[in-house]
């Protein structure tokens, strides 16, 4: 039997049993203990990769657009403002004169890894949350998250407990799964 007949065989069963607290919870505990399996989310760097990746990271976690060349993984970073003015005295001057200077110009082929959204930074920090065992700390970082300045508020808590390491070593290893994620489909192309 397909997928979809299954589904329809298995939707009305469960649609009867709504109401019943009891039953739903039997149900759930079957489908976690015997069907349902966590999924690999795991993210798997090539070692070809790997320290181009944690540099790029670490790059980025200090407001650097990073540029790789993919064919000799050499990697230029260039701090966000710097950019920003760039392409301000761009728009504003008819000189076409670029002293910066920069390698990235010249590759034939180019990968550029920004700084994540705030929306990305700001799951990292979520997900983070999860991860903190110390419930009464728990519950202030959830607050400041769901407060003005979440990121200031966020980083003056970790600042200052004993999880300080603990979130570098976290936020480092979700930015290194961005610049991979990033990498990984600009080869693809």
């Amino acid at each position: 039997m397909k997928a979809d007949q299954l589904l329809n065989q298995i939707l009305p069963i469960l649609y009867t049993v709504k109401e019943n607290e009891e039953k739903l919870q039997k149900i759930l505990d079957f489908l976690l203990e015997e069907i349902y399996e966590e999924p690999d989310e795991t993210i798997v760097i090539p070692e070809k990769y790997a320290e181009l990746v944690k540099q790029t990271a670490e790059s980025i976690d200090c407001g650097h657009v990073c540029y790789i060349n993919p064919d000799t993984l050499a990697m230029e970073d260039i701090p966000q403002a710097v950019l920003d003015e760039r392409l301000v005295y761009n728009f504003s001057s008819d000189d076409d004169s670029d002293d910066l200077n920069l390698e990235h110009d010249n590759w034939e082929r180019c990968i550029r890894v920004d700084l994540p959204k705030s929306s990305v930074s700001f799951g990292i920090m979520e997900a983070f949350v999860q991860e903190v065992n110390d419930k009464d700390l728990q519950k202030k970082l959830v607050y400041a998250l769901s407060n003005k300045k979440p990121f200031a508020h966020f980083k003056i808590l970790i600042d200052n407990s004993d999880y300080r390491k603990k979130w570098f070593a976290f936020k480092q290893q979700k930015l290194e799964e961005y610049v991979w994620q990033v990498i990984e489909s600009e080869l693809k192309e």
